[in-house]
Parts: C-alpha cells; structure tokens; sequence
C-alpha cells in the first residue's frame, strides 16, 4: 500500500507553481488528475521545466469555459479529495471553480490555490513570475552580495516556484489529516511570496533591531573561511564546511596547519570568523598545490567535511550516478513520445507505505477517454465531446500540434 493510496487531487494549474505540488502529492501514491486545456499546458513549449512538474499524472484535455466542460470538472470534483491550481485572484470565481461553488458539489473539499503574492494585499490581484519574487524576497541581492559592491544575481529557475509548490503539498496534507479527522474541508493558499521567504528564513529583527545574519562574501565564494569554495590546482573548486571545532582541527592537520590551529587567533570559532581575511590568505594558496580530487580522497580519509561541485551536464550525471540509482533518487520510464526517460525520483521515503511514481509526464488528454469512462460517459458521449472540441485526445495530428 502506498501513503496516499486512495486520495484523488483534481490538478487545474498551469506551468510550473501550480503543478508542482500535485506531482509530490502524486508521488507519495495519490492519483492526480491534470486538467488541462484542449490547446495544451501554457509551459508545455518549455519542454524539460513542464516535465519536470507533471510526471505520473492522468490528464483530460477539457473546454472549462463550455457548459459541457465544466460539468465533467463537477464531476471530477465530486470524485476528488483535493483541488489545486494556481489562478490569480478572481479567475476561479469567473470560472465558477472557486471553493464556495465547488464545496457545494464535495462538502469536505480541501482546496488549494497558489499565489504569486497572496489571498490580500495591494499585489493581490496580479500574476507572477519566479525572478520577480526572488527579487522582492530579497533572495538576488545576498545572493550576488551587493552590500560589497556586487550586482544581484538571479538564482536559477524555479526556485519560489518549487518552494512555494511544497508548502501547497504540507497545506494539502495538513488539511487533508483535518478532514479525514473531523469530516470538514477547507481552502488554503500560498503564493511565490511564501515560497521566498522560506530562503530569508534566517532573517529577524529583535527589538527592532536586526540580527546579523550569514552574508556571502564579495567573490561569491561562501560565508566564512571554512565554509567556502576554494579553487585548486586543475583549475577546479572545492567546497568546505568545516565548521565545528573538530572539523577544523581535521582540516588543518590534512593542510598541514597542526600547530597553527590551536594558537588563540583560530582555536574558536567565533575568533576564526573575527580573523577571516587573515585565514583566508593562508588557505587559498595552499588550496592551489593540489587537485580538487587530490584534496577530496585527502578529506574524506580524515574525515573532513568537503565536496567537489558536480558538473551536472544538464542532469546526465546525477540521473546515472550508481548512488543516486540505489538510493530511489532516480525514475526510469517510457514517455509515448520521447522514449525512455529518465527523471529525479522518490523524494521521501517511508519504511511501509512507499512512495509510488506512477510514470512519466503525459500527453496533452492521453487519459481524456478512460477518465470520462469512469465517469460514466460512453464513447458515443466522448467521440461528440471530442467532435465539439470540448475535449481532446492524442490523433494523427498530435505531434505537429504539440510537438511531444
């Protein structure tokens, strides 16, 4: 039996805030029906990010804004435990999907809605983008350190898209255990907003007054002298945490600094971060007279936390790295159109009650006909909804429409 085993979440979203919550939902063995418009998925021309939010979902390619369309997404509701999408504020009510129509089909409904900025608020009613809450979390501008002169630095793609998807599937889950508890639905948001500010959690005020918080340093290299990336001699980088008293004791026996590690300036933590720069200058040239690799098989004899940092070759390494394979990291299946594919895999793991990938990103209404089977539709009833455009299936024409 897998965790979610028997829980059916309705997906209407688009792109990548949207979607990505349902697919963890999905994996941990809820069934996930995507919705998704007879033109396909708003992000399906970004190819790798759509796939990398919508894997072993069923999809019904389905008109909601004909009178037919919406009454099969009545129908899907009644039979869901969740909804989800991320429709900006007022659109679901103009679709007539908002929760108080739907409760009104399914009672206990919990229902999600993800945000770009939130429910309330003067940007409540605007959409948006990843980089736009990456820069209002004030995630670009420690990233690049532009308190020593630097400029911003944008992340990479889809980070408060992804975190913000996350927190949807604890929301999910935690009213979920409400109403399997007490019989009572309800809705629930986050917003890409949210998603940021789990990147600035460090950040506080106490008596109004700021907290110092970890700040990179000008060369983007880390926070402190042992927890940074040092170049080597190939040219190439290695990243060190060294960052209890043990560790460093560890690494300047490997760095040959024994004797130097007890003197007063670096025996504690707190007075080898007051010394940075003069620790700095000691260990970036010693760092220079081996290779990254010659340094890590030295680390890990001694036991001193430090990593060299992957070169991914757009994901090639870490999809056929044996760790990774054996640890459930990694998902292999046939996609009807690009063949076998590889993706990330189980992302938590439970002793008796796994996880379930039910299988690769789906085609544009690939499911249309089983699911409106299962609703009691006939195939005389699918072949005139399909005749009116009011759903769609994968025909002769797919590829050239849709490309995959």
């Amino acid at each position: 039996m897998f965790a979610l085993e028997g829980v059916r979440l309705i997906d209407f979203g688009q792109y990548l805030a949207g979607p990505f919550g349902p697919m963890i939902i999905g994996d941990l063995g809820a069934e996930v029906i995507k919705v998704e418009p007879v033109t396909g998925d708003g992000m399906r021309m970004a190819n790798a990010p759509y796939f990398g939010c919508q894997r072993g979902k069923k999809d019904i390619a389905l008109d909601i804004k004909s009178p037919d369309g919406i009454e099969i997404a009545y129908d899907l509701v009644r039979s869901a435990d969740i909804v989800h999408h991320n429709m900006t504020k007022g659109t679901a009510t103009r679709l007539k999907l908002d929760y108080a129509t739907l409760k009104e089909f399914k009672p206990d409904l919990v229902y999600c809605n993800t945000y770009a900025y939130g429910l309330e608020g003067p940007l409540s009613h605007f959409g948006g983008l990843d980089p736009l809450y990456q820069a209002s979390g004030g995630l670009e501008y420690e990233a690049g350190g532009v308190q020593h002169g630097n400029e911003p630095l944008y992340y990479r793609f889809g980070m408060t898209d992804a975190s913000n998807a996350m927190l949807s599937a604890v929301g999910c889950l935690m009213a979920l255990f409400h109403q399997r508890r007490t019989g009572e639905g309800q809705e629930l948001w986050t917003s890409l907003m949210d998603g940021g500010l789990v990147f600035s959690s460090d950040a506080m005020l106490v008596d109004g007054e700021p907290v110092p918080r970890p700040r990179i340093d000008k060369d983007q290299t880390g926070i402190d002298a042992l927890y940074r990336l040092y170049r080597t001699q190939d040219d190439d980088w290695i990243q060190i945490a060294a960052v209890q008293d043990a560790d460093w004791l560890a690494l300047a026996g490997v760095l040959g600094l024994s004797e130097l590690a007890t003197e007063p300036r670096f025996a504690t933590a707190a007075s080898r971060h007051e010394q940075r720069a003069e620790l700095d200058s000691l260990l970036e040239p010693i760092f220079r007279t081996r290779t990254a690799r010659q340094w890590i098989l030295a680390f890990d004899d001694a036991a001193v936390p430090g990593e060299i940092p992957m070169e991914t070759r757009d994901g090639e390494t870490v999809l056929f790295d044996a760790d990774n394979v054996e640890l459930g990291l990694v998902a292999e299946y046939e996609h009807p159109v690009r063949g076998l594919m590889r993706q990330f895999g189980n992302l938590i793991d439970f002793s008796d009650t796994p996880g379930h990938i039910a299988g690769p990103p789906p085609m544009v209404g690939q499911h249309t006909r089983e699911i409106l089977r299962s609703l009691g539709r006939t195939d005389a009833d699918v072949d005139d909804l399909l005749a009116r455009n009011v759903v769609y299936e994968p025909d002769e024409g797919y590829i050239e429409r849709f490309g995959y």
